[in-house]
């Protein structure tokens, strides 16, 4: 147990690839080993895999070029490759993600004396560590030791932010071993630990229901946030139905994918992409029906811009799984952020048309990001008519009526959001900024916009709105601090940058201003006309300066 706490303690490291400590024998496997390593670090993993394998097939000991070749098929989501890369591994001194890989296998067997030989020997960085501890307890409670594992686990559980995943582990543990009043202590104290794990919420509400609980395992699948997960509300209505759960069985294979599911989420957190997308693939490893940790495994993949793999993830989601509709809905925002928008939003549509209310919200999103505010309003009313205590809906109705130039009933959407969620960043900041640019109720505003800074203060946009809400009442010292801090935050951004532009006009710093507005007009602002007349005539002396749109 010291051991996992030190591991515990220090898991945020990322894993590297080791140099190898001679040179390759030949020039193009030498070359391909440090170009894959270049696109490991540059997350391109399924580029970095093809240079690995092929330094591989010119020297197939070298067990650097394993490691890599390993780590960027797990990150690619590869797992034949990872099993692969796993196989030409040496039979004991290995790289750790070999021996957890292999493990995995015996796992899934049920050999699990050999899987616990596999995790003993593996031995990496802190993350590559603690994923194989958490495997070995299931190997180790496959092998019967469930009551010494779940003791071990139980004072970790007020390690942050690791405590919530030890917890349902222990609880997982035990209820695997049949202890069904210490599991259900156990997972009640992991609904406390900081770490919400679909999967051990299901396994919470399945052990309930097999207590005689139903109504308990109900509103344990009811509660805030639970609702929203497709499979979590499948077994809600099945339950409701007077169906069985439907859950599968829990075995070792299966509550180690939770483990590594769960690693994955806090590796995320810490930035740690690699990791997190390597347990990932460890838990689809594990698990292959863990659709679940596939749509995280899409999301992720289309967050680092490799949209080919997300959408092959995507594909292998099952069409009659609970996340069938989560699936097709990413697959059209990963289509519609790609920059086919007609594209995306035709997947959308298809996928709304099943009736899913979080298709419907997308495909309204998307309409709204097309800057089609016609066809986006009546589906926010739509969602708003079946979910009338929801704020998101009011926000995103009254964004798209503001750009439609249907003012009072914007503002109307904004303060009955408000109304539902007091201290929304986004909405404070929206209707103080509208407020402001408007020239009306000029106090309020910057209040919002302060308040909105004070909850979200490394948003560039909200910290844009503080500064333009001072420009507009005149203060440009003020304005001027705020908005050179949010153009800090987001260079970028073309409004962003036009604003300053106009604050140093006022200022008399003219040189500067027109830099910042030659720099706004080439990052593909709303309206370039605008900012290039600024550019040639200054701002004129009396009327508000015109700025790009957000």
């Amino acid at each position: 147990m010291r051991r996992l706490l030190v591991l515990a303690a220090s898991a945020c490291l990322a894993a590297c690839a080791t140099v190898p400590t001679t040179p390759v024998a030949e020039s193009r496997a030498y070359a391909d080993f440090l170009i894959g390593r270049v696109a490991n670090a540059r997350s391109d993993h399924s580029a970095a895999a093809d240079r690995y394998f092929s330094a591989l097939a010119r020297n197939p000991g070298d067990q650097s070029l394993v490691e890599g070749a390993l780590v960027s098929s797990l990150a690619s989501g590869d797992v034949e490759r990872a099993r692969r890369a796993a196989r030409l591994a040496d039979r004991n001194d290995a790289p750790a993600y070999a021996h957890i890989v292999r493990a995995a296998d015996a796992l899934i067997a049920q050999r699990y004396t050999q899987a616990s030989t596999e995790l003993d020997r593996a031995q990496g960085t802190a993350a590559e560590e603690l994923i194989a501890r958490m495997v070995a307890n299931w190997a180790s409670a496959g092998a019967g030791d469930s009551g010494g594992i779940a003791a071990d686990l139980a004072p970790l559980a007020s390690i942050r932010p690791y405590g919530g995943l030890f917890a349902y582990q222990q609880a997982m543990v035990l209820d695997y071993a049949g202890q069904q009043s210490e599991a259900l202590a156990a997972y009640n104290l992991a609904a406390q630990g900081g770490l919400w794990l679909p999967t051990g919420v299901g396994r919470h509400a399945d052990l309930l229901l097999r207590s005689g609980q139903r109504d308990q395992a109900l509103a344990l699948l009811s509660g805030d946030g639970t609702s929203g997960n497709p499979a979590l509300a499948a077994m809600r209505a099945q339950i409701e139905a007077g169906q069985p759960a439907a859950l599968e069985r829990l075995t070792p294979a299966r509550g180690a994918a939770t483990a590594v599911y769960g690693m994955s989420a806090i590796f995320r957190q810490e930035h740690d992409a690699t990791n997190s997308l390597a347990a990932l693939t460890l838990a689809l490893i594990l698990d292959p029906g863990f659709d679940g940790a596939r749509l995280a495994m899409a999301q992720q993949q289309a967050e680092l811009g490799h949209i080919d793999v997300a959408r092959r993830v995507v594909g292998e989601i099952n069409p009659a799984s609970p996340y069938a509709a989560s699936a097709q809905t990413l697959e059209a925002w990963i289509v519609f952020d790609s920059g086919d928008k007609d594209g995306g939003i035709a997947l959308a549509r298809e996928a709304a048309a099943a009736g899913d209310a979080r298709s419907r919200r997308a495909l309204a999103d998307m309409y709204r990001g097309a800057s089609r505010f016609a066809e986006s309003e009546p589906l926010y009313s739509e969602l708003i008519a079946a979910q009338p205590n929801e704020w998101r809906s009011y926000f995103s109705r009254g964004a798209a009526r503001e750009r439609l130039g249907r003012w009072p009933e914007a503002e109307a959407d904004f303060r009955r959001a408000l109304e539902l969620s007091p201290d929304q960043p986004d909405v404070l900041n929206y209707l103080g900024y509208a407020w402001v640019d408007r020239g009306e109720n000029l106090q309020e505003g910057l209040a919002m916009i302060r308040r909105a800074a004070e909850i979200r203060p490394m948003s560039g946009a909200i910290i844009d709105s503080l500064g333009w809400a001072y420009y507009r009442l005149g203060d440009y010292t003020q304005a001027v601090d705020w908005l050179e801090a949010a153009v800090r935050l987001e260079p970028a951004d073309p409004t962003l940058n036009d604003h300053l532009g106009d604050v140093y006009w006022r200022l008399n710093r003219r040189i500067e201003a027109r830099f910042q507005w030659t720099r706004a007009a080439g990052l593909n602002p709303d309206n370039p006309d605008a900012i290039r007349q600024k550019i040639e005539n200054g701002l004129p002396d009396e009327t508000a300066p015109q700025s790009a749109n957000r």
